[in-house]
């Protein structure tokens, strides 16, 4: 298993719009608890119901908060398999100004098998039975997961920060939203990441990898896979200019303000190697903010993420475009009703709030996602509707 790391920065903690969802998931992700007694998912502590959480233990809500983000990802992915994470929590690295939110990896590789899309190149576990249509390693669960308890229980860590279990809100000030956290960790165990060992750039054993084959380094002028292990080595620093070049990403690129670079989306490579980090989240440049960067920020979005996980070769039910409705302060809508397979409805990106406003009816037609950020209100009738995938 290689672990990537999702570290909390000084933007602040993550938010995620709330999501109506239809309510048949298309693949089954099943949480596994591995705490001990009284522990971690176990934790008796009482706790008062939040939004979107009715547990009335701190283990009850951490439990909550995974299957919510667990099912979340079962209704954007197709599979026919399973798929099983193991979580726990645990005191991973905290100080006063920084931390370890979560670490999350597949817990087994396959290459060669039935139905794969490419030969001899490594698929992560899930992906891999998905696409074979059988569980390849019924021994394991699919995705190792553990989460930092030090937020709930060391008054040091990140100056005596605690989780926020809510499912629907963001979290109030002073508190870290669990929910984004884990849809961030479960989609590194869904194979957002690369298995070069980005140290010395080498392959694991010697082969290509689903996340990989779609990285091309611009200043060197040469895709991933056809670099030399220092080719790679560099490449992983080499800041701005280590980019997706994946078709279904790039094709929702237009709807990116910042981190685009001669057509391509840029990742995460900073000029200092950060192990875990580096290569496998996108770059911090992404506007509107990702949920897959590499540092937890105020606002994110997953319009690039799902494409992504149909470049490396997942079948995804959900959507197939994306919409930002506003994209500005004091935004007045006036256009024709949506029909998408996703749709945002979003307004500003720099932490400040906006308010917009429908004048008149709206309908809203989507197959899948729906979000709504900040004040978004509708003078006449809003009616969402929504249909099967």
């Amino acid at each position: 298993m290689m672990p990537a790391f999702w570290k909390r920065g000084l933007q602040g903690s993550l938010v995620i719009f709330p999501l109506l969802t239809t309510t048949a998931f298309a693949a089954t992700i099943t949480i596994i608890n591995n705490d001990g007694p009284n522990e971690g998912f176990n934790d008796p502590t009482p706790v008062t119901p939040v939004d979107g959480n009715p547990g009335t233990t701190l283990g009850e809500q951490r439990l909550n908060a995974a299957q919510a983000a667990a099912d979340a990802w079962g209704a954007v992915l197709k599979s026919d398999v399973e798929i099983r994470i193991s979580m726990t929590f645990d005191d991973l690295y905290c100080s006063s100004t920084g931390a370890t939110l979560g670490q999350a990896g597949p817990t087994t590789v396959h290459r060669d098998f039935s139905n794969a899309p490419l030969n001899n190149t490594w698929y992560v576990q899930a992906l891999a039975n998905s696409l074979a249509g059988t569980d390849l390693e019924p021994a394991y669960a699919d995705i190792s997961a553990q989460f930092n308890s030090a937020l709930d229980s060391d008054p040091t860590c990140l100056g005596g920060m605690s989780w926020w279990y809510g499912i629907d809100s963001s979290a109030p000030t002073g508190m870290v939203d669990f929910y984004p956290v884990l849809l961030h960790e479960i989609a590194h165990g869904l194979g957002f990441m690369t298995l070069v060992d980005t140290s010395n750039g080498s392959k694991f054993y010697n082969y290509d990898d689903a996340f990989m084959v779609h990285l091309e380094d611009h200043s060197q002028g040469m895709n991933w896979p056809d670099m030399t292990d220092a080719g790679r080595q560099a490449s992983a620093t080499d800041t701005g200019d280590l980019h997706w070049t994946g078709t279904n990403a790039l094709g929702n690129a237009s709807l990116l303000t910042d981190g685009i670079s001669g057509g391509h989306i840029k990742m995460y490579a900073p000029s200092a190697l950060e192990l875990g980090s580096s290569v496998s989240h996108w770059d911090l440049s992404i506007t509107p903010d990702e949920v897959m960067e590499a540092y937890a920020t105020a606002e994110a979005h997953d319009l690039i993420t799902f494409r992504l996980m149909q470049d490396i070769g997942w079948n995804i039910s959900g959507p197939s475009m994306g919409m930002g409705v506003c994209d500005g302060s004091n935004v007045n809508y006036s256009g024709p009703d949506i029909a998408a397979s996703e749709i945002v409805i979003c307004d500003l990106d720099d932490g400040t709030f906006s308010n917009t406003t429908v004048f008149g009816d709206l309908t809203i037609r989507a197959s899948n996602h729906v979000g709504f950020m900040d004040t978004f209100s509708v003078a006449g009738t809003l009616s969402v509707q929504m249909t099967s995938p």
